[in-house]
């Protein structure tokens, strides 16, 4: 995943363009694996997967880089944006029930969001995870932002419509 991330890194240098990174957590995920066990937890995580990919662009980048965590790595994607699409994730991919061990259960997860700006992958995600970090802190559901005064992004982001110009056109 990292050598993927200073790839895509170079190539929003060279086009001068930005890249933002999004990792999600799922929250109180050690429940969930406590009692339906780690098979039918596994199959959790494939359906967030799938989920996920749905609201993807095609050159976007998912990866799993923890038990429970993800990784977003979105090139030509601005902060605002990306804020954005993880309001989407937890709207659509996270709202919905998921079935397993003929069991519907509703997850919830935490974002934490940081933008390149042409630095290293190594900087940005370790900002990434103190977006998340301050996220997880605030409770569930929350996405964050990081920057130098962090805000939080707990209501609902309004959608650019295709109309606007904006960039969010593939989201």
């Amino acid at each position: 995943m990292l050598s993927i991330l200073f790839r895509e890194t170079d190539r929003v240098q060279r086009m001068k363009s930005s890249l933002c990174m999004v990792l999600f957590d799922i929250d109180d995920f050690g429940h969930w694996n406590s009692r339906l066990g780690a098979d039918a937890c596994d199959g959790l995580l494939c359906q967030v997967v799938e989920r996920t990919q749905r609201l993807l662009r095609s050159y976007d980048v998912l990866g799993r880089v923890g038990k429970d965590e993800f990784l977003l790595a979105m090139p030509g994607c601005s902060s605002v944006n990306a804020q954005m699409l993880a309001e989407r994730l937890r709207m659509d991919v996270f709202s919905t029930p998921f079935h397993v061990a003929a069991e519907s259960i509703r997850l919830s997860a935490c974002f934490g969001i940081a933008s390149s700006n042409g630095r290293s992958p190594v900087v940005v995600l370790r900002e990434a995870e103190q977006a998340l970090l301050t996220a997880k802190e605030a409770g569930p559901e929350t996405i964050q932002c990081f920057d130098d005064a962090p805000q939080q992004y707990a209501a609902p982001v309004a959608f650019l419509s295709p109309s606007s110009g904006d960039e969010l056109l593939a989201w």
